[in-house]
């Protein structure tokens, strides 16, 4: 096994590829954190958590796992050999079936969750506005303050929605309203921390509006944030996993 830099409390990504009861693999994607590594191919991790719930993956089950280290993502296959509790917590043994490879594309573990999100549809004109603030593409400091002014006098008519889940990368969201596919929207949302709420903005590109007939909120809404600064997406990914180990330890 090609030594990795693993370090303990490094946050896995698992993904369902074999049945070992010749089942249906599941679709769904479970967030895991290493808890302990040999050095050769057994690591310990945690049980995954999906809708407030652990998971007591399948013994025998093979899964793709993504590594997020200082060093980068890295992936593998790897079989559950073992599960148990230990300090209160559900854990299991997996053991590493292939060689780590360097996963370049970027990804984020998705947190089920629930609470409102605010939002509003971005006209053309405001789009076009905030691009070049963001640019800086002004011949002085009264033209970019104007710019900023303009934004500011933008109608603004927000509309509530229940986010779902969310990551680093994006949310899904639930809805009344209708949105089309590109439509760029500011949303602002709440982020519980220990020490306090900790309000959000982005802007966020919708991927994809699905209508549910009979539903009460009726739209499924999936989108990417654009335009991230590194500090406010890690602000996200933070709260994703103190989320996740503060139910690991309420469980």
């Amino acid at each position: 096994m090609k030594k990795v830099m693993f370090k303990i409390g490094d946050r896995i990504e698992m993904t369902h590829v074999i049945s070992a009861a010749g089942g249906a693999v599941s679709d769904k994607k479970f967030g895991s954190q290493l808890l302990d590594f040999d050095g050769i191919r057994t690591a310990k991790v945690s049980m995954p958590i999906y809708e407030n719930r652990i998971v007591p993956l399948e013994i025998g089950d093979e899964y793709q796992m993504c590594f997020f280290t200082n060093s980068g993502l890295y992936q593998c296959r790897a079989r559950i050999s073992k599960r148990y509790t230990e300090k209160k917590m559900y854990v299991m043994d997996v053991v590493l079936l292939t060689e780590m490879k360097k996963f370049q594309r970027r990804r984020f573990y998705r947190l089920d969750c629930m609470f409102t999100v605010k939002f509003r549809v971005l006209s053309d004109v405001e789009c076009t506005l905030r691009e070049r603030l963001a640019k800086n593409e002004f011949e002085s400091e009264s033209d970019r303050q104007q710019c900023q002014e303009a934004i500011e006098k933008m109608p603004r008519e927000w509309q509530e929605g229940t986010i779902s889940d969310i990551s680093g990368g994006g949310m899904r969201f639930h809805s009344r309203v209708e949105l089309k596919r590109d439509e760029l929207l500011e949303v602002r949302f709440p982020l519980s921390f220990r020490n306090g709420i900790l309000p959000m903005t982005f802007v966020l590109r919708v991927i994809a509006c699905v209508y549910y007939e009979g539903s009460q909120i009726a739209y499924e809404i999936r989108g990417e944030f654009e335009n991230v600064k590194d500090t406010e997406r890690e602000i996200v990914i933070k709260y994703v996993f103190e989320e996740q180990r503060r139910r690991l330890r309420k469980e």
